[in-house]
């Protein structure tokens, strides 16, 4: 007959009795914490990406600066200060100025009378099979463009409003962004040292994660800002050298529609080939038609593969979806919220396929990745 085991110890009972209220403990000041923080987790989520990316620089400045972290860490912030402000300020007083010529040059031709003058006179002049189709048709241009203006008028309220409601809020996100990122560069290897002993990710686990989410954040970064930028810059020079209204204006709406995916840059310069034609340019439609094709759009071609070199190889339509539900689902500030949390979840699932179900690495397939999210 077998002896009965032996009662455990009485230390260990004790653990096992506090474990249950510890636990409890624990969850409280967790979701204490939580909701004391709640309101910073989205500035922090984008400081620490970009601490993330500037983390091999601040250490290079840090030992050419004889170890002096902080000082590294104040001088990669004032830089990023500069690199924030600078070009939003000039842009913000840029795009003022284009925005009031615009309407100040549109404002006499959306008079309800001239928009019918140039619909019911001008374009059947140009156009004699637009005549035929009105007078087939029976549409009351009236009732239409007075409608039309209303609404127009009422959205350009609402996004002006929207703007100046916004400042405050975007103004302190800001501070605090610069405050955690000086932080982050300063402490972020002490901060990441002290989470690992509680990580439930190996270290070359953790490795894997943070180096596959810096190169996602580099490859958004390029893909959907430095690209569309250069896009939308070259197009301004174009529509100022072709004499098309408010150049700036246009460049913005082009470097806007280089970041939706497979049709990109040509929803923004095509609408201002048509302007061009409606106005009787014909020539300078065609050329500026030619240059958005081979110029304007073939950017994309040659910049690109530069500016994504050595980043994460992302299908287009999940990089857009990322910062597209990052954005509804938290602000301007998911614009890099959402691929961060593309890039966990992606580095997630290489982690259970390597480490618990034992397969091998995938093979990388042969389709683009976020290089090719719009042309």
């Amino acid at each position: 007959m077998s002896a009965a085991p032996a009662p455990p110890p009485a230390s260990e009972r004790r653990r096992r009795d506090l474990l249950p209220p510890l636990a409890g403990a624990l969850g409280v000041i967790l979701l204490l914490a939580f909701l004391v923080f709640k309101p910073f987790l989205l500035v922090f989520t984008v400081s620490a990406s970009v601490a993330l990316l500037l983390a091999p620089v601040q250490r290079r400045l840090s030992r050419v600066l004889g170890g002096r972290s902080s000082l590294a860490a104040a001088l990669l912030v004032v830089v990023a200060t500069a690199a924030i402000l600078l070009p939003v300020l000039s842009s913000i007083a840029i795009l003022a100025a284009q925005a009031a010529n615009f309407f100040a040059w549109v404002k006499p031709r959306l008079q309800p009378g001239e928009i019918e003058r140039i619909w019911v006179e001008i374009l059947p002049a140009r156009f004699p099979w637009l005549q035929q189709w009105l007078k087939a048709s029976g549409i009351q241009l009236g009732p239409l463009i007075s409608s039309g203006l209303t609404q127009v008028a009422g959205g350009i309220n609402a996004i002006l409003q929207g703007l100046l409601a916004g400042f405050t809020s975007a103004l302190v996100q800001l501070v605090l962004f610069l405050l955690m990122l000086f932080f982050l560069l300063r402490d972020g290897g002490r901060l990441r040292g002290a989470m690992r002993s509680i990580s439930p990710f190996s270290e070359a686990q953790e490795t894997q994660i943070f180096d596959h989410l810096g190169k996602t954040v580099k490859g958004v970064l390029g893909a959907m800002v430095v690209v569309p930028l250069v896009q939308g810059f070259v197009a301004s020079l174009g529509f100022w050298a072709l004499g098309v209204p408010s150049p700036v204006l246009w460049g913005v709406a082009v470097t806007l529609a280089a970041m939706v995916p497979i049709v990109g840059s040509p929803l923004g310069w095509v609408p201002a080939c048509v302007y061009t034609l409606l106005t009787g340019r014909t020539a300078a439609a065609a050329v500026l038609f030619v240059f958005g094709v081979a110029v304007i759009s073939g950017i994309d071609n040659v910049v690109k593969p530069l500016v994504l070199k050595g980043t994460a190889q992302i299908h287009p339509l999940l990089g857009f979806l990322s910062i597209l539900g990052g954005i509804l689902a938290f602000g301007g500030l998911g614009f890099l919220v959402g691929p961060v949390i593309l890039s966990l979840v992606l580095s997630a699932m290489r982690i259970y396929r390597l480490d618990v179900l034992r397969l091998g690495p995938e093979r990388p397939a042969p389709a683009p990745g976020l290089a090719a999210s719009g042309p």
